[in-house]
């Protein structure tokens, strides 16, 4: 997220959009989402797991004014890309809900829930991370994506239902971007 929207904050900060409340809103509950996502693991890590479901029940809020926010940005805006990353929206947040629900009744389900469904919410920076790192979204954007679904795969050791509907919903908006091309 910070090499994806470095443009907003560190090399173009006049941009229009930088004085738009309905994208500083989304910034700031976007980049608390994160935030959180990235301290509830050093919480695990310490097994201080207190901390961590008291963070979690402020980062569930935290993910619901995400949510409220980002729904926004695609009132007007149905181009091949947007829908691609609106079906991630929708999928990633079905998987957080379950995360949510399995939090006490499997842990393993809501570690992987939580983590894939996270993923799935930063295509937009990762897709402008990989035009600022390699100046372009072609074969580097590709490969990128295939890396990181391949290593949700590796750890572990399936293909679970979940990364493959992802990726399933992933080639279905490709599909769709690749023949909308003008």
């Amino acid at each position: 997220m910070i090499i994806g929207f470095s443009d907003n904050w560190l090399t173009d900060v006049g941009q229009p959009s930088n004085s738009q409340p309905k994208f500083l809103i989304h910034a700031f509950f976007a980049f608390s989402w994160f935030t959180i996502l990235v301290i509830q693991n050093g919480f695990i890590e310490k097994q201080d797991f207190s901390t961590h479901i008291k963070v979690g029940k402020l980062g569930f809020l935290i993910y619901i004014g995400f949510l409220l926010s980002t729904l926004p940005l695609y009132l007007k805006e149905f181009e091949p890309l947007s829908l691609m990353v609106f079906s991630q929206l929708i999928f990633g947040s079905i998987l957080i809900g379950l995360s949510y629900y399995y939090r006490k009744k499997d842990v393993q389900i809501h570690k992987m829930n939580m983590m894939f469904g996270s993923f799935l919410l930063v295509q937009p920076a990762w897709d402008r991370a990989a035009g600022h790192l390699f100046g372009s979204q072609g074969i580097e954007w590709l490969l990128l994506y295939l890396v990181f679904f391949g290593l949700f795969i590796w750890y572990h050791k399936k293909l679970k239902w979940q990364i493959a509907t992802g990726i399933l919903i992933w080639a279905a908006g490709l599909t769709n971007i690749i023949l909308n091309m003008n």
